[in-house]
């Protein structure tokens, strides 16, 4: 499997939600589809950095699927998991992560559990402001990161 590094796209849709104030998108107002992709992938990009390694996206760029807003609205939310070979501590990796969550006040939750084979598997979970979910999963064999977006209003077309 190639490797690859989402670092242009991550870097420049980053930059761009930096740009417009990620920080915008703290309360529960209405986003369009653009606005909750584009926070969503800054959030990944500032995790995967926390985190370190070659990541390697699982499908090109934001896969967008439908959804109804709060409001009742047609709506597009997105998943753009990750992963990367796995750590020789992965509480650590968990708890930089989570310490980077909390700087940009998510509340993370961390969980310890064992493989099958023994060996330890850590987890940090948050959900809200520019997500509705994300969570990285470490352990001596693989990291993953699992993230679902907000509802952004707008038509999935848009985005296929």
């Amino acid at each position: 499997m190639r490797q690859r590094r989402p670092t242009a796209v991550l870097s420049a849709v980053g930059a761009l939600v930096l740009l417009t104030g990620c920080a915008n998108y703290v309360d529960d107002s209405e986003l369009d589809g653009a606005q909750a992709r584009d926070a969503m992938v800054a959030l990944v990009q500032q995790t995967i950095d926390a985190a370190g390694g070659d990541w390697t996206p699982l499908s090109d760029e934001p896969a967008s699927s439908e959804c109804s807003t709060p409001e009742g609205s047609a709506g597009v939310t997105f998943s753009w998991d990750q992963e990367r070979t796995g750590t020789g501590d992965p509480e650590s990796l968990i708890r930089t992560v989570a310490k980077t969550w909390k700087q940009s006040d998510y509340d993370a939750t961390i969980r310890q559990d064992t493989i099958d084979d023994g060996r330890p598997l850590w987890s940090a979970a948050t959900t809200g402001k520019a997500v509705e979910s994300i969570s990285v999963n470490a352990s001596p064999r693989r990291v993953s990161v699992e993230v679902q977006s907000r509802c952004g209003e707008g038509d999935v077309a848009d985005f296929a």
